[in-house]
């Protein structure tokens, strides 16, 4: 919370760190600061961040599974459906050889 970056620059949450403390200092109520807090921590540890985009992968994940399923079963019912000796062109011919 010093407000100085990793390359000397303003730190990217040290506008967030100053509301929160600007609002601590004015509140009556510390608890009526607690979205700034939660929105200071959230830029230190970007969990909440970090959370929806695991959900929003683990949804992308179980759908391209349920396509490949449906995929795979429409292949396999295709492919065993299918049989070599129904088609004429591969039909034993008559008379022998």
């Amino acid at each position: 919370a010093s407000g100085f970056g990793a390359r000397g620059s303003e730190g990217r949450c040290a506008p967030v760190w100053r509301e929160f403390t600007k609002c601590v200092s004015e509140a009556d109520d510390r608890s009526s600061c607690f979205k700034f807090r939660e929105d200071y921590v959230e830029c230190l540890h970007h969990k909440k961040e970090f959370t929806v985009e695991n959900e929003v992968e683990a949804e992308r994940a179980r759908r391209n599974d349920e396509e490949a399923t449906k995929k795979r079963e429409s292949l396999l019912k295709e492919m065993w459906s299918f049989s070599w000796v129904t088609d004429p062109k591969y039909a034993p011919k008559e008379g022998g050889s």
